[in-house]
């Protein structure tokens, strides 16, 4: 489920996560990313469509780098406490 969130809304994805400074970082490029596909009317819309993929590769593998973490964490906490 949050994979969807990263793709449609990456900014939220990251705040949902803890990461609010690359969050603000993902929010100025999604904005950016938004306010050209308005400007130009669609003309830049490749370049609003790169902008807005890199924003949701940036939040996917953010995402999944914290589950990564959590997971490595508690396998480490259960082995710690295995080994007492």
């Amino acid at each position: 489920m949050i994979y969807l969130v990263a793709i449609v809304l990456p900014p939220l994805a990251l705040l949902l996560y803890g990461r609010v400074l690359q969050a603000v970082v993902n929010l100025v490029m999604w904005a950016a990313s938004a306010l050209i596909f308005i400007l130009t009317l669609g003309v830049l819309g490749g370049l609003s469509a790169a902008l807005w993929l890199v924003c949701v590769v940036h939040a996917i593998l953010v995402v999944n780098r914290v589950q990564n973490d959590r997971r490595n964490r508690a396998l480490i906490d259960a082995i710690e406490r295995s080994g007492r």
